[in-house]
């Protein structure tokens, strides 16, 4: 169920992650490369669940830090692993939010607990109960109810649930929580998930992409003219 990207110049390193990975259950596709520019390319073409990335890379012009960035920008729940041979990277890291910081010489059974971590989160989505999404607050579980939210957008790497009373941060990407909702709902640009009875109007802005209004609400959501379709299969006027 997972698909993998190896970021790693030194091409030993690059075949010993794959091995190790081949033993790791659940992983069903690897794509290993020493081009940070062809790494990017490859993630944002097939949307990887898991991004392996070294950081120092030689001879070229960006890093994986870089890289990891342009790859975040494409896919916000990637959980993104450095895997380095350098400590110093580890504060600079922390701007694209990776899941985990693995040094080399790399500890094998401490790689594969880490992978073996991110596997099982993937697959919780799959028994959380749909129309229900759940935020800690301090030593309190939310339940949040669909019916409630009026729209989801992406700050800063975190998904901000808006809804009449308050909003709430989460660390979840949109593709996750999307499938957490309920056929009232739809993704109408990489940032941005509406509930479409919430919707008051929509204005067409500029270069062909729109502002969505909501009733009751002061703020507004953003369309992009690729989701403008599937928007107008619900709306006909």
């Amino acid at each position: 169920m997972a698909k993998v990207l190896i970021l790693e110049d030194e091409e030993y390193n690059r075949e010993f992650i794959r091995q190790i990975l081949k033993e790791i259950p659940g992983i069903t596709e690897t794509f290993a490369t020493s081009s940070a520019k062809e790494a990017v390319a490859w993630a944002k073409e097939n949307r990887p669940h898991i991004a392996l990335l070294d950081i120092e890379l030689s001879n070229q012009q960006d890093n994986g830090l870089e890289a990891a960035r342009l790859i975040r920008e494409s896919i916000e729940d990637i959980y993104i692993v450095f895997v380095t041979g350098y400590a110093q990277y580890a504060v600079d890291s922390f701007d694209v939010h990776p899941y985990g910081y693995i040094l080399k010489p790399m500890k094998i059974a401490r790689f594969q607990e880490l992978v073996e971590e991110i596997i099982s989160r993937l697959k919780q989505p799959d028994k959380m109960i749909t129309g229900i999404i759940t935020v800690r607050v301090k030593d309190e579980i939310v339940h949040i109810n669909s019916r409630d939210i009026i729209f989801i957008e992406v700050d800063n790497h975190k998904s901000i649930i808006h809804s009449l009373r308050t909003t709430w941060e989460i660390r979840r990407g949109l593709e996750e929580i999307a499938g957490m909702l309920g056929a009232d709902f739809l993704r109408v640009h990489r940032s941005f998930i509406v509930n479409l009875t919430k919707i008051k109007k929509t204005k067409e802005t500029y270069d062909r992409t729109y502002e969505i209004e909501f009733w009751d609400y002061p703020k507004i959501a953003l369309m992009s003219r690729y989701y403008y379709p599937k928007y107008k299969e619900h709306f006909q006027p």
